[in-house]
């Protein structure tokens, strides 16, 4: 195992339980420059069973993985919040040369597929949660004192300590026995100094109390002498502090930062001071060991680090849910490619794919009513029409690959039930068209080529409908993003438009594509009112 000074705090009681096992030998190098990555090469001397790990993907070890030739052996490398969230290591680093990439969270795993999102081609991805060694954290034989609050970590702003101190200004107006007890390692002079400031400022000089900087040794005993830790921290990749203080016994209050719901009920989660004071007041201590029993202990970390060895299989990407959210709506989108244009945005942002365009047809879409999604590509815009208005949706989509997207992004969030998809083009006329897919990283520029005559089914080819022939219920709304078909779907539509006078967003990226549009729905009198997103999505309306 291979690391840096300053960055080793993650591994000792990990090499212990691997150590404990038996079942490898494991050695630790400290690494300074090359001539140490040599040392371990020699020391690690048979390909076939032999394995380096890095630990953090942190300078200089991407370059000095760049640069070595490793003659087969393993290559695993264990990537932490720091240089996945903060800094631009992991998108430099050179995958092809890893075989397996460690994260400690799902969360972490989505961090890293936003900076590399090429990763899974060569490199396999695995998520092993941090593991504890619960026999040093054991819940004291005496009751805590019920109005004692642990706050520990670094004086960072990440950490977010003045926090803490509004949450404890706060307690103080309900009851003055409450304590905050700080143990904390130097960070940054304006956070430290600022804290320093604002204690005797909000008159927290006899309810604060500044433990020092405590070693490792010392803070089992430190947890357990507290009835609550807060946790105030914006950013966990996991949380150590908070599992040692649940396995010690203390009830926990833990700021809901990204990512924290992989690890802590919701009930332990909060958001305002007044729900932190909630939580905090309402504590009960020792409730949470069994959780880091179940979920966190060493045992099960050194159980999936074994299994990862053993594991020769080649790489493949795996499906995985990313968490998204529009107002109070909360749902899941599955995640296959993300070095795709669509995907990756959904996985970069938590927020659906051109939210200020689905806001305004939120208004437009009543419970119930019926969506038109013809060209719904992986189910983003169907997806929102089901799950936040509550609208059916009946979607188009000829590409197979990204219709069957589409059914599982429904599939995932339980809202099958409201889709009807059919796995076809739409156009002027019916007949068969050529399937043109998109650039490897845009499946959203999949485009049909018209010409292909009635009857003329063969490879890459796809049905193609008449929207008047196969829509008879009232839409309420209409979305078009076929690239360059809108005014053969259109023409294919004036029974429907007539009819029912549906809201229509049109996506038309050239004038010439606009003025086509146009020129069919002015008779029809419909106007355009809006333009939304990044390629122009026009909101035409009847008058």
């Amino acid at each position: 195992m291979l690391q840096l000074r300053g960055l080793d705090h993650f591994l000792p009681d990990l090499l212990a339980g691997l150590a404990a096992t038996g079942a490898v030998e494991v050695r630790v190098f400290t690494v300074t420059g090359p001539g140490v990555l040599a040392e371990a090469l020699h020391w690690a001397d048979d390909p076939t069973r032999d394995a380096l790990w890095f630990e953090f993907c942190w300078p200089p070890f991407p370059e000095l993985i760049a640069r070595t030739e490793f003659g087969g052996r393993r290559v695993v490398v264990r990537v932490h919040r720091i240089e996945a969230y903060e800094a631009p290591h992991v998108a430099q680093c050179p995958w092809p040369k890893v075989d397996d990439l460690v994260t400690v969270s799902e969360d972490m795993a989505r961090i890293v597929l936003q900076a590399a999102p090429l990763l899974e081609r060569t490199t396999r991805l695995h998520v092993i949660h941090n593991g504890l060694d619960l026999a040093r954290f054991v819940p004291p034989a005496a009751p805590a004192d019920p109005f004692r609050i642990g706050w520990c970590g670094s004086m960072i702003a990440r950490k977010n300590p003045t926090l803490a101190l509004e949450v404890l200004a706060r307690l103080l107006e309900e009851d003055a026995r409450w304590r905050l007890h700080i143990a904390a390692a130097p960070g940054e002079r304006l956070v430290e100094e600022a804290l320093l400031r604002l204690v005797p400022r909000m008159g927290l000089g006899g309810a604060v109390r500044f433990d020092g900087t405590l070693p490792a040794a010392a803070m089992p005993d430190w947890h357990a002498r507290n009835a609550v830790l807060l946790s105030t921290s914006l950013h966990e990749s996991f949380g150590y502090a908070i599992a040692e203080a649940a396995a010690a016994g203390c009830d926990l209050a833990v700021l809901d930062h990204r990512g924290a719901e992989e690890f802590w009920p919701e009930a332990v989660r909060f958001g305002t001071v007044e729900e932190a004071v909630r939580l905090i007041c309402a504590a009960r201590p020792h409730r949470w060991r069994g959780l880091i029993e179940a979920r966190h202990g060493l045992d099960r970390q050194v159980a999936a680090v074994l299994a990862l060895l053993a594991d020769r299989r080649p790489p493949a990407p795996r499906e995985r849910l990313v968490p998204i959210a529009h107002g109070a709506w909360r749902g899941v989108f599955p995640l296959r490619e993300p070095a795709d244009h669509i995907q990756h945005a959904l996985l970069s942002t938590g927020a659906f794919y051109e939210a200020p365009m689905l806001e305004d047809l939120r208004r437009r879409l009543p419970p119930g009513a019926l969506f038109v999604d013809i060209g719904a590509n992986i189910g983003n815009h169907s997806l929102f029409a089901a799950g936040v208005c509550g609208a059916r949706v009946l979607a188009f989509e000829p590409a197979p690959a990204l219709a069957a997207h589409c059914r599982a992004t429904l599939a995932a969030n339980g809202l099958e039930g409201r889709l009807t998809l059919r796995p076809e083009g739409v156009g002027a006329a019916p007949g068969w068209a050529q399937l043109c897919p998109g650039p490897g990283h845009n499946a959203g520029r999949t485009r049909l080529a018209a010409g292909v005559g009635a009857g003329a089914a063969g490879a890459g080819t796809v049905p193609v409908v008449r929207l008047d022939d196969v829509l008879e219920e009232a839409p309420a709304v209409i979305k078009l993003d076929v690239e360059g078909m809108e005014a053969a779907v259109l023409s294919g539509a004036h029974g429907v438009l007539t009819r029912h006078r549906p809201a229509l967003y049109v996506e038309t990226l050239t004038e010439a594509e606009f003025g086509a549009v146009e020129a069919i729905l002015r008779p029809l009198g419909y106007r355009a009112e809006a333009c939304f997103n990044r390629d122009p999505t026009w909101l035409f309306l009847p008058r």
